[in-house]
């Protein structure tokens, strides 16, 4: 029913369309020996719209036009070296010189997986493959079945032996999942969880955490989805007796490996028919006749066979299409160009926006599958070397982009296209082309890459690991990389417009220029010299005079050597401004439609200097800031101030009355040392060169440097405990040991009796620490105070104990 109402909808539209378009618009040149048909698409790319064979270019149907098509196309995709052959029907209708609106839908699919062990489809529970001269469950690797009570491997991936999982028809959830491997008589459903006695069931499905796709437990890959994970070769693990219950995997993988345009196909050859539908639209944005073509190819793709339920999933494990749940939204830019009348190049670039596979389990509706969206992009070159036949070459890239299930051996398809169309008629069409996949999974797809396994096996402790370097043990690849396109169209086509007569070029009469000389601008502090006129005077006019003798309307075109037009018309400007000097031409043709091809006329001016003098200012005022007041060793800056007048090649030099430039001479900026001096002022004066004549050149600034400052101690305390002493004197050795050069000094106040005692306890935690002695002075002080009072000093080199602050 859902079908019934969406191909009503469908033929709603066009038969719309058929009534709108009922005349024609703007006609084709019947001279132009390029003809229109829809792209057959495949692979990727909707077929439909108005293009090569899958690549859309810049035309569109005109009103009243329309084109059925039907073709067979055959083309190669990995994983599992699989060969589409698909029967695409078209319809085609132009609205108006800008839109046209098209229906295309698979007549016929078939799919040929020529490597079916490489495809997580075949791993099913319904699934059965090709093993020497039986049809076996394959081995694969699953997320653990998982009962209501404590599993041994909890939402961990497990290795599920070959001829371990029945066969279970879909939704699979309560089917027997096997007893991976474990010996009966026991059955092994407590491991996963499971009640006593019971064996593990597959699901029930549950929500997934990421990736997008649900859990389903017995069923899909660890990584989530329903799909399972490959296992392409197995080894034996025991000495003897080998089965398939004693096997552990060699190769395989966690995330599933699926085709994204198939991704449950489970048959060797499958085949399906009308289950995939396009409608949509092609906009140009660029007039009809315009040799660059621009737009928009907008559609929506929908799938008649879901996987909500048995029969629909039947079909979809048939290869019949993805079986998005709410369809799929496509958008393309194209462009096109006519770079001769006999080559033109069409671009394109485009985005898939694909919903996801949900199925029904119990009344839920759960994710199977997040498809990945889908980025094209596609460039083709075509020849219409006559009306009746046009060579086609395209190249197109497919990547499969944003969030989705995971895919284990994935392939973003590279394709190149090479063809041709016969047109026995403007509305009859024969088309046929070769198709090459230039990036197949062949045998050098993992030469040079390292590949690691890691997966639990049941009867094993810890995980299984292995890894390889190139080649993976049974790996098929892909060797038939040729595909090929046949396309028949009929339809109906305007009559193409008559040859218009034969143009008669303008030509340019006359060109008067307001003036032959222009005098460039005196540079910045300079002036015309006495008797000089013009200078700076940049613009010229132009005045043209043109005629046509078919009284066309005319376009001025102006090319000149050095400037800019300002303007349009026959009256313009011609700007100078920045040119240096010299001799410029302009060149004045005129554009009746057909280009400048008739008679142009080039005029020629000078551009020369001007005579020019220096400006020469005195300064409004020269003056120098800074100094200060430093403390001794210390640097005093002084900066010196120009304010106004002619400063182009000013100089500084500078003298101090004392002291010492170490950096600045030559620059407004000194830096002056006071190392030696103490309590005294530093008077700096700068002298200006370069300033005219008889100018004040001179300022000065004086600062001052202060006195030392005196040693403060570094600690001081009074009584304390023998361990805050102690702590205090390790600060205080660090200190010296930072800086080697420096001395230490310890006054001691107090009684005697408890000044010895202090004495006794630094110079015996001075030995503890093997500090050197000989770098710390202990001395008495105020033997009048009457409890004990300590103060330590640090005396950097070169100063004394006596500037020791009281």
């Amino acid at each position: 029913m859902r079908l019934a109402r969406k191909a009503f909808l469908v033929l709603t539209l066009a038969t719309l369309a058929l009534l709108m378009a009922v005349s024609a618009q703007t006609p084709r040149s019947e001279n132009d020996p390029r003809n229109t048909a829809p792209t057959v698409g495949t692979g990727g790319p909707v077929g439909g719209p108005t293009g090569l064979f899958t690549v859309y270019d810049g035309q569109t149907l005109r009103k009243g036009e329309y084109t059925f098509s039907a073709a067979y196309s055959n083309f190669d995709r990995d994983p599992g070296n699989a060969d589409f052959t698909e029967v695409p029907i078209s319809f085609q209708i132009g609205l108006n010189d800008y839109l046209e609106l098209f229906f295309n839908t698979d007549a016929y699919r078939g799919i040929k997986v020529n490597s079916p062990r490489n495809l997580s489809g075949f791993y099913l529970p319904n699934s059965r493959v090709r093993v020497g001269f039986t049809f076996v469950s394959p081995p694969a690797i699953v997320l653990a079945p998982q009962g209501p009570g404590t599993s041994s491997f909890p939402n961990q991936g497990i290795f599920r032996p070959q001829n371990n999982q029945p066969f279970v028809p879909y939704p699979y959830t309560g089917g027997s999942a096997g007893t991976f491997g474990y010996n009966i008589p026991f059955p092994p459903g407590p491991i996963f969880g499971f009640p006593a006695g019971t064996f593990p069931t597959l699901g029930p499905p549950r929500p997934g955490s990421g990736n997008g796709a649900d859990l389903f437990p017995g069923v899909g890959a660890p990584v989530g989805g329903i799909l399972p994970g490959l296992v392409l070769s197995t080894v034996c693990i025991v000495s003897s007796g080998c089965n398939d219950f004693t096997q552990a995997p060699v190769a395989f993988t966690n995330a599933p490996s699926y085709l994204p345009d198939a991704p449950f196909i489970n048959r060797t050859y499958g085949e399906s028919a009308f289950n995939t539908f396009t409608v949509g639209g092609k906009l140009r944005f660029t007039g009809p006749n315009n040799p660059v073509g621009f737009g928009i190819v907008a559609y929506y793709r929908f799938y008649a066979d879901k996987a909500t339920d048995a029969g629909g999933f039947n079909q979809l494990q048939r290869g019949s299409s993805p079986g998005g749940n709410r369809g799929d939204l496509g958008l393309v830019l194209f462009a096109d160009a006519r770079l001769r009348k006999w080559i033109n190049v069409s671009a394109n670039l485009g985005y898939n926006l694909n919903s996801s596979v949900k199925g029904d389990f119990g009344g839920t509706k759960f994710t199977i599958l997040d498809r990945p969206d889908e980025l094209l992009a596609a460039v083709g070159l075509d020849f219409p070397v006559n009306r009746y036949f046009q060579p086609i070459l395209e190249f197109r890239a497919l990547k499969y982009v944003g969030g989705r299930t995971p895919n284990a051996l994935e392939q973003d398809p590279i394709d190149g296209i090479a063809g041709a169309r016969f047109f026995p008629a403007r509305w009859l069409s024969i088309g046929a082309a070769y198709r090459y996949n230039f990036n197949q999974q062949d045998a050098g797809f993992v030469r040079d890459s390292v590949s690691s396994f890691s997966v639990n096996v049941a009867g094993r402790t810890g995980t299984s690991t292995t890894t390889f370097r190139g080649t993976i043990p049974g790996f098929n690849p892909s060797s038939d990389a040729h595909g090929f396109i046949f396309q028949g169209t009929i339809g109906r086509r305007n009559k193409r417009g008559s040859t218009p007569p034969e143009n008669k070029p303008p030509d340019v009469t006359a060109v008067e220029l307001s003036k032959n000389v222009v005098t460039l601008p005196c540079p910045p502090g300079f002036r015309p010299k006495e008797g000089q006129t013009g200078c700076g005077e940049q613009t010229v006019d132009i005045r043209t005079t043109a005629v046509d003798p078919e009284n066309d309307v005319l376009t001025y075109n102006y090319t000149v050597s050095g400037g800019r037009i300002v303007g349009q018309g026959a009256n313009v400007t011609w700007d100078l401004s920045g040119v240096r000097p010299g001799t410029y031409t302009v060149t004045v043709g005129v554009d009746d439609g057909c280009g400048v091809c008739g008679k142009t006329m080039t005029k020629t001016i000078e551009v020369k200097e001007c005579a020019c003098e220096k400006i020469c200012e005195c300064p409004s005022s020269i003056t120098v800031s800074g100094g200060g007041v430093v403390r001794p060793g210390e640097e005093l800056t002084f900066t010196a101030n120009v304010v106004g007048g002619t400063q182009e090649n000013i100089t500084y030099e500078w003298t101090v009355s004392q002291g010492r430039i170490v950096s600045g001479q030559g620059t407004p900026v000194i830096r002056v040392s006071t190392e030696g001096l103490e309590k005294t002022n530093v008077t700096a004066r700068v002298t200006i060169g370069g300033l005219c004549p008889n100018c004040p050149n001179t300022a000065e600034e004086t600062g001052s440097v202060g006195e030392k400052p005196g040693i403060s101690p570094f600690d001081e305390f009074g009584p304390l405990s023998n361990d805050e002493v102690r702590g205090k004197l390790d600060n205080f050795f660090v200190a010296l040991r930072n800086d080697p050069t420096a001395t230490g000094y310890i006054v001691i106040d107090g009684p005697k009796k408890d000044a010895d005692k202090r004495e006794a306890l630094i110079r015996n935690h001075i030995r503890f620490r093997k500090f050197d002695e000989k770098r710390i002075t202990i001395v008495r002080g105020d033997t009048t105070a009457t409890t004990v009072y300590t103060r330590l000093y640090v005396i950097p080199a070169g100063r004394s104990v006596n500037e020791i602050t009281k």
